[in-house]
């Protein structure tokens, strides 16, 4: 009796483990299978917080659409895969909070992607403009975010807080240290608020959470730079107590999750501390600038050049970085004199393109182009 137990037992426990091996796996990730239309050519919480949050950003999010089927897409390249008339866009309101003398300000949003599109999720490209942290909105980005849609992406421009103390866009020097430091603290803020805002509404636009790009220029480079990079300890340390005088530098932390894949820097680059950048969070990131910028230094100079603002550093310093630390980058500069680029700006979208396609491709080259002519890739193993 004993023994037909056991067996019975032995039976039970082999066909469960048997059970067990046959559980079904996760589904596969969705593919692009190809596209075959179109033609060629709340107020920020100002709550005492003691202890400075040292975390960056979340890049746990896993990409709804796979690197590699992202690389072998006949999107995302050289092609045009849209036509101008075959895309959509949407704007609205992404945040409301309080600008730097206190006035409720709403921060809106232009989006475009391509219309009745048969991928769901697509990567997507955050732009953040240019204008000192003074001036500009988010038209500046827009032809670049058409650009990038036609080629399969979704995009977004956003506003952003702008203005500081002293500061006026004929007088970016009028301000101070504390001034600067908070404009730019203002901007991150704002820019985290737009990523959740969208991250949330995945399904509605179409993105995918875990294929997010940053793309900035001028001051929203150092925006996004600032982001990928800086934690409220950092601010901390530029200036004691701004996280009690503004808020988490996240405002919205609990929101939707991302992972960013690379950073799109044009019209000049800047970060307060290319020390700043380290192993374990050192992002893929291209650059556009002049060697003789003087609004942002190329190397080391004083933030947006002015004679009593704190240093900061440019596109050289912060890609000699990356080198170090062999993350891939591409360096684009001209040697010129002065802020503006001579590069048109389809010249730029087409780098950035086929940059991401070389990360989604596993093609880690580290470039560096005088104008339009390759001095050096170092590709990495």
């Amino acid at each position: 009796m004993l023994r037909n137990f056991c067996l019975k037992f032995g039976l039970f426990v082999l066909i469960g483990f048997c059970t067990y091996c046959k559980t079904p796996s996760l589904p596969p990730e969705p593919v692009d299978k190809g596209d075959t239309t179109g033609t060629d050519t709340s107020n920020i919480d100002t709550s005492i917080i003691s202890n400075p949050d040292t975390t960056q950003v979340i890049d746990t999010v896993r990409a709804r659409t796979s690197d590699s089927a992202l690389a072998v897409s006949r999107r995302f390249g050289n092609e045009f895969i849209f036509a101008e008339d075959d895309l959509e866009g949407k704007t609205g309101i992404f945040y409301k909070a309080n600008d730097f003398i206190g006035r409720p300000v709403s921060l809106n949003y232009s989006f475009v992607a391509p219309a009745k599109d048969t991928l769901k999720y697509r990567p997507f490209v955050l732009m953040v403009h240019e204008g000192a942290f003074l001036f500009g909105d988010l038209g500046n980005e827009l032809g670049k975010a058409r650009l990038l849609a036609r080629k399969g992406y979704a995009a977004a421009s956003i506003n952003y807080r702008l203005g500081f103390n002293g500061g006026s866009q004929y007088n970016a020097c009028g301000g101070n240290n504390l001034e600067v430091v908070q404009a730019v603290y203002r901007a991150v803020q704002d820019t985290y608020a737009a990523l959740h805002y969208f991250v949330e509404r995945a399904d509605e636009f179409g993105i995918d959470p875990g294929q997010i790009v940053l793309a900035g220029s001028s001051a929203g480079a150092i925006t996004i730079s600032a982001l990928a990079y800086m934690t409220e300890q950092d601010f901390e340390a530029l200036q004691p107590g701004i996280v009690k005088t503004l808020g988490k530098l996240d405002p919205t932390p609990n929101g939707g999750q991302f992972k960013i894949k690379a950073l799109l820097s044009s019209l000049g680059y800047g970060v307060f501390k290319s020390s700043y950048l380290t192993t374990n969070n050192a992002k893929p990131t291209i650059f556009f600038q002049r060697t003789g910028d003087n609004v942002l230094p190329f190397q080391k100079g004083t933030f947006l050049s002015c004679p009593f603002y704190l240093s900061s550093e440019g596109a050289k310093p912060v890609s000699d970085q990356l080198k170090k630390l062999k993350v891939p980058f591409e360096l684009n500069f001209e040697t010129a004199i002065g802020h503006q680029l001579s590069y048109p700006q389809e010249y730029i979208t087409e780098r950035y393109a086929q940059f991401l396609k070389r990360l989604w491709a596993g093609k880690r080259h580290q470039i560096t182009n005088e104008k339009y002519k390759t001095i050096e890739d170092i590709q990495l193993k």
